[in-house]
């Protein structure tokens, strides 16, 4: 699809190189989806080109915040890359050669790679040497054969020989790159164009009061959280603490916040805490105790009929369905909506309470007053695999295929977080503690036999929530102060993360652990690595509208129509990828439905979705 783009750039530049439509140095290449916020944007503009006289081209890098969970695995001729929408020098020699590039690459598999990406792509591989990486089946031709590409990279060494230290790609503040990001109005700083961002409409303390639910077991792990509650942009007006039947209820919350704390015991499993909790407001949201709410709870509403803006997932094979906890989700929401193919996280949603009210009547009417008859169906597969992963509650995903087979799922506006990313409203700070929490007590003493207690990490750029931190973190956290979040450094193409791997995190308790361990004194996070791709990730970059048009047929192809197939091994109709898959779940013995929480509800993840693009 970049050919006709990449095509459309080469005429623009030589006609107004050519003198034919006036006497002219240079243009600015102005997209669609780039929109003027501020009086006087040309005449900024048109200063900023004064200013920064000579350059090649000055535009704008990538200035929003999606690419931070998979910061350090983005290519540095990407992460510099100037955007196309931006002010071309067409005098300048450099340009010209790039551009004289672009026409000679025009019948080669380079051609598939966007133009303003390519030239960055040449400059880097002049400046550091680094040649790119295309994709295997870019590099065939016609009769499958594989293509050999010319080596420029002498070529392009001269170039930077000569203009580098002239610095020929330059960038101003007054144009920001947002690439399809989902902005409200606090994330916007001194630019007077924006281009690619979605803005919406932030939470309005006036329209909505909004209930938080805390999931909670036996260390009051919780208390972290509502100590540090003030200290957040957060929207709840209320706390409620699902705690077990024995837990002790606190009575001293208004010493750790201002807004009001309530402990309920629960009457019902932990995992059904998203219907049973007595909500007084008309909406809320759910997380659990090995959580803390992030800096800022960015809440989007839809302007004018402020409708929540949710991110969901596309339920396709390579963002869930090869992970059975993921497709087994969507399977249990197909049960109320047929071909269902979204997933919501259950801590993404904004719940409104009275259609939750009814989805949980409903849901217990289908599946039981606790769940016990979800799986009731499914014992040709426990023939099979003796036990199913699974949520063993109602879920986010669920939620949702109810209101849209209810028709009443127009009360929210969904994004999808494959293309638009989307940012938490809950931090991860336990993760050990999640772990170890979750274990039998074989399990455990197994896991404490082995030493690999020990085997974490505290390596999580995001986990810094203010610059000093972030900063002073000795691992090269880089902070970013219009969304005011941290990420990790970008690295040279192929280098190792600066965090090591280490195994993900279980599942959470449903029995009490008390006495087991002690209270940890600080917050730890285990950070995961995604599966190896065969083709670079970020070739899905350049094809969103691609992957909205495909999407159906990569669901059906994926579950053959239907996700009730009496066999879960028959995703792939692979023989060898059913020995895979059973291999796997000898090995995850911890995984079983009853373990399962409302953290876990959803591998639909950046840690378990192997999120390319989120």
């Amino acid at each position: 699809w970049v050919n006709g783009p990449n095509r459309q750039f080469e005429a623009a530049f030589r006609i107004i190189q050519s003198g034919e439509w006036g006497d002219y140095d240079g243009f600015y290449l102005m997209e669609g989806d780039s929109v003027p916020i501020k009086a006087h944007w040309l005449d900024v503009v048109l200063s900023e080109i004064e200013v920064n006289r000579p350059f090649a081209i000055l535009g704008a890098q990538y200035d929003g915040d999606k690419w931070d969970n998979f910061y350090e695995k983005i290519p540095i001729s990407l992460l510099h890359h100037t955007n196309g929408n931006a002010i071309y020098n067409t005098s300048h020699p450099l340009l010209e050669r790039l551009v004289g590039q672009l026409e000679v690459e025009a019948p080669c598999p380079y051609n598939s790679i966007p133009y303003d990406y390519r030239m960055s792509q040449m400059w880097v591989e002049g400046t550091l040497g680094i040649v790119p990486k295309l994709a295997p089946k870019i590099m065939l031709n016609e009769e499958g054969e594989n293509i050999t590409l010319s080596n420029n990279t002498d070529m392009f060494n001269k170039w930077a020989e000569i203009w580098e230290e002239e610095d020929p790609f330059k960038y101003t503040p007054v144009i920001h790159n947002y690439a399809a990001t989902n902005l409200i109005p606090r994330h916007l700083g001194p630019e007077y164009i924006i281009h690619g961002a979605k803005l919406y409409s932030p939470w309005d303390p006036t329209k909505t009061e909004v209930t938080l639910v805390v999931s909670e077991w036996f260390f009051d792990r919780s208390l972290h959280l509502i100590e540090h509650l003030d200290d957040k942009d957060h929207p709840f007006s209320e706390v409620v603490v699902m705690v077990p039947p024995a837990a002790a209820a606190h009575d001293d919350y208004d010493l750790m916040t201002e807004v009001p704390v309530r402990t309920q015991h629960r009457g019902a499993p932990d995992f059904m805490d998203l219907c049973e909790a007595d909500i007084k407001t008309d909406w809320f949201m759910i997380t659990n105790s090995y959580h803390h709410v992030a800096r800022h709870v960015d809440l989007m509403f839809t302007p004018g009929t402020f409708k929540p803006v949710i991110p969901f997932t596309p339920a396709t094979y390579a963002f869930c369905f090869k992970y059975p906890y993921c497709k087994e989700t969507v399977s249990l929401a197909q049960r109320f909506n047929p071909g269902h193919d979204k997933v919501v996280q259950d801590m993404d949603m904004l719940y409104n309470t009275e259609l939750r009210d009814a989805f949980c009547t409903e849901w217990k009417n289908q599946n039981g007053d606790e769940g016990e008859d979800m799986y009731k169906d499914h014992q040709r597969r426990l023939m099979f695999r003796k036990k199913i992963i699974g949520p063993p509650g109602p879920t986010g995903t669920s939620y949702y295929a109810w209101l849209v087979h209810e028709g009443k799922d127009g009360i929210y506006k969904l994004t999808d977080r494959s293309l638009y990313g989307a940012r938490p409203p809950f931090v991860k700070i336990f993760a050990k503690e999640e772990k170890l929490d979750g274990m039998s007590e074989d399990e455990l003493a197994k896991r404490i036999g082995m030493t690999l207690l020990d085997n974490s990490t505290d390596c999580n750029c995001m986990e810094f929530e203010t610059e000093t931190d972030c900063e002073d973190s000795g691992i090269g956290c880089i902070w970013r102060p219009l969304f005011e979040s941290c990420h990790p450094p970008e690295l040279i193409d192929g280098s190792a993360p600066i965090c090591p791997t280490t195994e993900a995190p279980t599942s959470a308790p449903t029995v009490s652990m008390d006495g087991i361990f002690d209270e940890t004194d600080s917050p730890t996070s285990s950070p995961v690595e995604p599966e190896p791709e065969k083709d670079p990730w970020y070739v899905s970059v350049f094809k969103s509208r691609e992957s909205e048009k495909d999407r159906s047929n990569s669901f059906n192809e994926a579950n053959g129509g239907s996700m009730q197939s009496p066999d879960d091994d028959e995703i792939l109709g692979s023989e060898k990828a059913s020995r895979a898959r059973r291999a796997m779940l000898k090995k995850s013995k911890s995984f079983e439905a009853v373990d399962l929480q409302a953290n876990e509800r959803l591998s639909a993840s950046p840690d378990n979705l192997h999120e390319e693009y989120l």
